[in-house]
């Protein structure tokens, strides 16, 4: 599986971390599927409420509301664009998922409602001047593992 970022979600990125400061923020991913296995994160939301300097939660009305923005946008193209994942930072930790991210993921993924066949978890942090990502999928079979993720550099 991989997730290409767009360079202008990548500067938005950034712009937001270095707002947030010590503080995790987050938010979700939409997209285009490429190919099989190959999506496009064209999309990123990102939630008004920061979290703590340890704990992200979801907005879930924000989440609700983008959700139906970006659906308007693509003209309810689901076959085409859609959701794709869940991301936020980790300004304090390494980019790699918690026993609370992992288990908040696999209840997405097992939950009644949700209607896709993966989600994936991006994390991500600055180092400096660095932007530090990883990036893991979950599905409702119970597997998860890492994904390749490209960043467009233009």
């Amino acid at each position: 599986m991989k997730l290409t970022i767009p360079h202008e979600q990548v500067g938005s990125l950034r712009t937001a971390l270095e707002k947030a400061g010590a503080k995790e923020i987050g938010g979700q991913i939409y997209g285009e599927q490429i190919a099989p296995s190959d999506f496009l994160g064209s999309d990123f939301t990102f939630q008004k409420r920061p979290g703590t300097i340890s704990r992200f939660l979801v907005d879930l009305v924000q989440a609700a509301t983008d959700a139906l923005a970006f659906f308007d946008r693509t003209r309810h193209q689901y076959t085409r664009f859609n959701y794709i994942g869940e991301w936020h930072s980790h300004p304090s930790f390494a980019v790699h998922p918690s026993n609370t991210d992992v288990q908040t993921m696999r209840e997405l993924v097992a939950s009644q409602d949700f209607e896709g066949q993966f989600a994936l978890l991006l994390i991500c942090k600055l180092a400096g001047q660095s932007l530090e990502l990883g990036g893991w999928l979950f599905d409702p079979e119970g597997q998860e593992f890492p994904i390749l993720i490209e960043v467009r550099n233009e």
